[in-house]
């Protein structure tokens, strides 16, 4: 009897949980939803014009749709002005081609600008535990201060001869494969990734003549992974302040269940961090010292003491110096911004030089003219080419690569050109519109590929193919001597010829990066 009057009771209980649980659910979605039916009045509020959005979308759809990012905002520039806004999801980003705002946020008020978007994965801004590329304020100024002597002139030439390992490489591939149609862009893929190995990581994998190799498949497999839609873009872009939980939830899981699952399986990141972690207690136990990417990272880890340093917005004291995790991010933000940036530039180049006869022909004969043999060709020996240099500044002006990494995230607020700009909002440009502005890159078309143009002193911020002001890509350097370096060897050896289908058009797809689908030649 008793039993029975429990289990009515208990019952009831249960009901009663349940209707409220299920409640409060509905109260706290509601709450929720509205939230984000109001945040699509900030720009509204500030008088800023944007183009029309989707509930919970926001403008996201519009911009992937045809995966021509930069083409949208090109197009959005001329119909709202050089300064507009739009939603990702609900998350406000305001762009710009003003060269006078760009100039206050990438150079007079960096300081205040000192974040990026923040993509998932990344801690909050007081974490030390970030690559260079996600840091910011404090964080930031120790990791540059710490990362910027790998890019010296002094290490870029001690990792110069690996670099022209690789090229030569590539050039004996090309060498078997002469009289063939072939789709170029994979050849510098492999060339880039079998360069990011050797100087970054001092593992000579040999991706270029062994591409089916565990490397180049698992380094492939991230990027696949990260262009590609997940639940972790999701997140990011539409639900971005759970972004933090999910976050936890994941490393937990991963902690949790990492003995019965392997989770590498799933995500490439995951490998390639363990196999960081393990290339990074092999040259600590063993003592092995080299001259690439991976050791200074090392050093700055072990040195520097007990210095600290004061975080100018928190007051707080941090310590400089490198965490382990601090080393593997940088060593992932490395080849994240060193492999499809980099052979994608090489790709553009020869869609140019095949376009161009007489550009390929001049080029090649200062090559030669400057090279009696092509092992004078070298880090040093490629920076004396002003011609070749003007020609790489040519191509990155008319074809940008990584136009969406061009922002910066307001990290304390301010006004810029009478607007108020709250913390956490991201500035956004619009390279193309920048790239292609008669104004600014005159009197000759801008639509013209035309090198020379370079001679004629701009305004430093209406190029932004490597970023502007402090946070400008730290790895231009290196890519730049890796670029020359690539197209002197090249063309010292070969002629790029067109195929027979070929129409002088590129057809582009832009995810993470700005690419050609494809460039053929003979």
């Amino acid at each position: 009897m008793n039993s029975g009057i429990l289990s009515i009771i208990s019952l009831k209980d249960l009901r009663f949980w349940l209707k409220l649980t299920t409640t409060g659910l509905f109260g706290l979605t509601a709450l929720y939803l509205g939230k984000i039916w109001h945040s699509y009045r900030f720009f509204k509020n500030l008088g800023i014009k944007t183009p029309p959005w989707q509930f919970f979308y926001g403008n996201y759809l519009q911009l992937t749709k045809n995966k021509n990012y930069s083409e949208v905002l090109k197009e959005w520039t001329r119909v709202y002005g050089k300064t507009y806004g739009y939603y990702q999801g609900h998350y406000p980003i305001l762009v710009t081609s003003d060269l006078e705002f760009i100039q206050e946020v990438f150079v007079k008020q960096s300081t205040n600008f000192a974040g990026r978007k923040r993509i998932f994965g990344t801690r909050d801004d007081n974490s030390p535990d970030h690559m260079l590329f996600t840091s910011s304020r404090s964080t930031w100024k120790i990791m540059r201060t710490l990362i910027n002597p790998t890019f010296s002139s002094a290490k870029l030439r001690d990792l110069g001869p690996l670099l022209i390992k690789c090229t030569d490489r590539l050039n004996k591939i090309l060498d078997n494969e002469q009289e063939k149609e072939l789709e170029i862009g994979e050849f510098f893929k492999r060339f880039t990734m079998d360069s990011i190995w050797n100087c970054a990581f001092g593992v000579d994998t040999d991706i270029q003549n062994e591409p089916e190799n565990e490397y180049n498949i698992r380094s492939e497999a991230i990027f696949c992974f990260i262009g590609n839609p997940n639940p972790m873009n999701f997140i990011t872009i539409y639900i971005p302040e759970f972004q933090n939980f999910f976050l936890n939830c994941f490393f937990v899981s991963e902690w949790l269940f990492s003995r019965f699952i392997d989770f590498s399986r799933f995500n490439p990141l995951i490998w390639f961090m363990n196999h960081l972690f393990h290339l990074i207690e092999l040259r600590k136990s063993e003592k092995i010292k080299k001259k690439d990417y991976l050791q200074i990272l090392i050093d700055a880890a072990s040195e520097n003491g007990n210095e600290k340093v004061i975080d100018d917005y928190t007051k707080s004291r941090f310590e400089k110096k490198l965490s382990l995790t601090g080393i593997k991010l940088n060593l992932t933000g490395f080849l994240l911004a060193g492999y499809e940036t980099t052979s994608t530039a090489l790709t553009y180049a020869s869609f140019v030089l095949i376009k161009y006869p007489d550009e390929q022909a001049k080029l090649y004969d200062m090559i030669k003219s400057k090279f009696e043999t092509e092992h004078e060709i070298n880090s040093d020996s490629v920076q004396d080419i002003d011609y070749l240099d003007m020609f790489i500044k040519e191509v990155l002006r008319m074809y940008p690569i990584a136009n969406p990494a061009v922002d910066r995230r307001c990290t304390r607020a301010t006004q810029v050109k009478g607007l108020k700009i709250p913390e956490g909002l991201v500035v956004s440009v619009d390279v193309l519109n920048l790239h292609f502005d008669a104004d600014l890159w005159g009197p000759v078309d801008p639509n013209e590929f035309y090198p020379l143009r370079h001679e004629v002193k701009r305004n430093p911020l209406a190029y932004m193919a490597f970023g502007n002001g402090p946070r400008y890509c730290l790895g231009m350097k290196f890519a730049l001597i890796e670029i020359k370096i690539a197209l002197c060897k090249l063309l010292f050896n070969f002629e790029l010829l067109p195929t027979k289908d070929f129409n002088g058009q590129l057809e582009l797809i832009e995810i993470i990066v700005r690419r050609p689908k494809s460039v053929n030649v003979i």
